[in-house]
């Protein structure tokens, strides 16, 4: 046993290894050791090496940890980092900053005890560098809980690669498996309108990824925000669906779903038109001799065509006989023909514009894809003289959408006169 450690009788725990945990637990007071509970010395076979596992204070990790650990203490290995640089804008890190704030307890971030470089912040970290991130954003708000570390002690270069590569691999959770369990957690709603709509059968749950039959979350969370932001939107606006975020709270859909009326008859009847045109499109697409790709059959569940097509219905929710003509688009033709025209989608482009790696109208989840297609359906019904989709009216509506785009780009520069 060395002071406030026990050492396991299998370990032969090298007398400088012993020094440095002495050394260790000399500096830092974890909250074991404040409760004379003593540490157990771990060894990992893997990788040869010994650890600690403990809990520490938010101060003492705010202080003390160095995100920016290296191979060893040389300036050439500066340029090769131990973790992954800090992402604060992506949506999973901003749900680990609400957490830290609220003051969840993170564990099992993964430090090396090393005063070779930097003495002033010893606790090197290689697993958990977000963590520690929105621990520090916690405690400049107040919140300070202690978190759980597993601590090494005198890593080779080799064990501190290693060690780092593990802990910055990881299998994660999707995010369309992410994005369901939130919605199980804010309420039944969601799983249930899909339901109400047969967007699902009775009793099924949101696909957990992407899915030919079955939507997802993210599909679903789209295509209503997306209705809705068509309802408030002005006649003369520059229209612009979006995409809902995925893994992590998307703020509009967050927003919007407050304020939703789940048993409202036009919102359910515009899911059941969604989800008619989904089953129409893919059962054409599958049941013919050519023509059945797999994206043809699914084109209805792509995100382009779901941004735009439920902003189109929440736009022409105020106009009956433009909304009757969006629903009606999966009578527009008749078997084998698909009510998407998905080959001609494919074919459409702005000559000068679209380069030759462009795939078609509907293939790309892109600001300007999504504007492009809710362009198609407004063309659809307020220009065509026939109301189904064609070619030319893909290329007349991606030609239109451009030059709103750029009319509503020059208003804005001239704002700024």
């Amino acid at each position: 046993m060395t002071d406030g450690c026990l050492i396991p009788k299998q370990s032969t725990l090298a007398p400088e290894k012993k020094t440095m945990i002495d050394l260790f637990l000399s500096k830092f007071k974890s909250v074991e050791s404040e409760n004379n509970v003593p540490l157990i010395v771990h060894f990992d076979k893997k990788s040869a090496a010994y650890y600690v596992t403990c809990h520490l204070s938010s101060e003492t990790l705010a202080k003390h940890c160095d995100l920016e650990a290296t191979i060893d203490e040389s300036e050439d290995d500066e340029l090769y980092k131990l973790n992954r640089d800090i992402t604060e804008d992506e949506a999973a890190y901003k749900q680990m900053e609400k957490d830290a704030i609220a003051g969840r307890s993170f564990e099992d971030i993964v430090i090396e005890y090393d005063m070779s470089y930097r003495n002033n912040k010893p606790l090197k970290v290689y697993g958990g560098q977000h963590r520690i991130t929105a621990i520090i954003k916690a405690l400049k708000a107040g919140i300070s809980v202690p978190h759980g570390a597993r601590i090494y002690f005198g890593l080779s270069r080799e064990q501190k690669v290693e060690i780092a590569i593990v802990n910055n691999t990881s299998i994660t959770v999707p995010n369309d498996l992410l994005d369901r369990m939130q919605e199980q957690m804010m309420g039944p709603e969601l799983r249930g309108w899909c339901q109400k709509t047969n967007l699902l059968d009775p009793g099924q749950d949101l696909a957990d990824k992407r899915n030919p039959d079955i939507p997802t979350a993210r599909i679903a969370r789209t295509l209503i925000l997306n209705y809705h932001l068509g309802i408030s939107a002005k006649e003369d606006d520059f229209h612009q669906p979006i995409l809902c975020k995925s893994g992590g709270i998307d703020e509009n859909y967050e927003r919007i779903r407050k304020l939703i009326d789940w048993d409202s008859e036009s919102f359910i009847e515009m899911g059941s038109q969604y989800a008619r045109l989904h089953k129409i499109q893919s059962e054409r697409v599958r049941n013919r001799d050519y023509d059945n790709f797999a994206e043809f059959a699914r084109k209805v569940f792509s995100y382009s065509i779901v941004a735009g097509w439920g902003y189109a219905s929440g736009l022409f929710q105020r106009n009956p006989g433009y909304l009757k003509v969006l629903y009606a688009l999966p009578d527009s033709v008749q078997e084998p023909d698909d009510p998407l025209n998905a080959k001609e989608l494919s074919d459409a482009r702005l000559q000068g514009v679209d380069k030759d790696t462009y795939r078609g109208l509907g293939t790309r989840s892109t600001s300007n894809e999504f504007g492009r297609i809710l362009e198609l359906f407004i063309v659809l019904a307020t220009k065509a003289t026939k109301k189904r989709i064609t070619k030319q009216l893909a290329n007349a509506a991606i030609q239109s959408y451009e030059a709103k785009k750029a009319t509503h780009e020059a208003d804005k520069a001239l704002g700024r006169i």
